[in-house]
């Protein structure tokens, strides 16, 4: 169970995430010299004014980009509009600078190419599969396509930088919203969609509850919830948010949420934590099973499951997936549909160990072999 590669860089990958969208060079420099106005401008409006300015009249910058005077006048106005200054007097020999204008040309002529730059290597990207993909990733995400997915992305994308962030569902879906992830694979919990984002159910998962062995709390017959109201929890997300499936299934039975001892964004850590202590934690099955052959965890039985999630996958509405997005939605679907179909996620036997399990199965055929 080799997790640590990914998680171990998951803060890092967040932190350069958010520099990388906020420092971008091209959009960095409009913000730092136009202010909140330059997200309305449009690099046409930007190349308008230049021609203007270098052709000595609208007529004559008109001529050259082949539009209509009305039609430049109107698109300079909108200009002035947006950044609530006039850039230039008309008159009948000319267009004339203004004192604002001639600062807003200096910085412009760099604006235009660095945009041009920008809109190059972007379709430059898109031409030879390179670029970014941001992938974010819930814990249970994480643990059921990690690394299988890393694996396959960098094999049919080779040129593509890859950052992966994992953290709890409230955090993923403003991220997705605002373009700054392309995707994220994690659980729903609201009922109504966000109207800026699309979803596409993936898998129903039953968790389990994963404990140290040896731990006080195991015993001959699975627990009710109830037994566990005062236990040390590990909570993975928010205790008091709609996230949680603990506090969803304690509501559920009519019990008291409990209170958490630790709040854990990553299972890196939680495994650990869970192994060394008397604390108690909820894990996809798959997971927990990898955990148990290791001899690091075991199984506490419950004598009601708790409520399934659903994990899903969510992207951006109206906003079409690159090439590399695509192939990432490929990858997950595929390896989401078969561990769907093996019907472990949604299994609620106990987990045994794979050595045991091979025992076990000799052992039936020795019975049925006498028989």
């Amino acid at each position: 169970m080799k997790r640590g590669l990914f998680d171990a860089r998951m803060f890092a990958d967040a932190w350069r995430l958010w520099e990388d969208a906020r420092c971008s060079k091209p959009m960095h420099f409009m913000h730092h010299y136009f202010g909140k106005q330059a997200a309305n401008m449009r690099l046409e409006k930007i190349e308008q004014f230049i021609a203007v300015v270098d052709a000595g009249s609208i007529r004559g910058a008109a001529r050259q980009l082949s539009m209509s005077q009305p039609a430049l006048s109107r698109a300079l106005q909108q200009l002035e509009e947006e950044l609530g200054v006039a850039l230039m007097l008309r008159s009948g020999r000319g267009a004339i600078l203004t004192e604002a204008g001639r600062a807003f040309l200096s910085h412009a002529r760099v604006a235009e190419a660095e945009l041009r730059k920008a809109a190059d290597e972007a379709r430059k990207t898109v031409s030879e599969g390179s670029g970014l993909l941001a992938l974010g990733l819930s814990p249970v995400g994480a643990s059921l396509l990690l690394p299988e997915l890393a694996i396959g992305l960098r094999k049919a994308r080779p040129k593509t930088r890859i950052r992966i962030l994992e953290t709890t569902p409230s955090a993923l879906l403003p991220l997705v919203r605002e373009e700054v992830m392309d995707l994220a694979v994690t659980q729903r919990t609201r009922i109504n969609l966000d109207a800026g984002l699309d979803y596409r159910p993936l898998a129903e998962i039953n968790m389990r509850i994963a404990v140290r062995p040896g731990h006080p709390l195991l015993g001959a017959k699975p627990r009710a919830l109830s037994d566990l109201v005062a236990a040390s929890w590990l909570y993975m997300t928010a205790h008091d948010s709609s996230d949680d499936i603990v506090s969803r299934s304690f509501l559920a039975d009519g019990l008291p949420v409990p209170l958490p001892a630790v709040h854990c964004g990553s299972y890196f850590v939680a495994l650990d934590l869970i192994a060394a202590t008397d604390m108690v934690g909820v894990l996809p099955p798959t997971l927990l099973r990898s955990c148990i052959e290791e001899g690091k965890l075991t199984e506490l039985m419950l004598a009601k499951p708790l409520m399934p999630i659903s994990l899903g996958l969510y992207t951006r509405a109206g906003s079409p997936p690159t090439p590399s997005t695509k192939t990432a939605i490929d990858l997950i679907v595929s390896i989401s549909r078969r561990l769907a179909f093996s019907g472990e996620l949604r299994n609620t036997s106990p987990l045994i160990a794979g050595p045991k399990r091979s025992e076990a199965a000799r052992s039936v055929r020795g019975v049925a072999a006498k028989k």
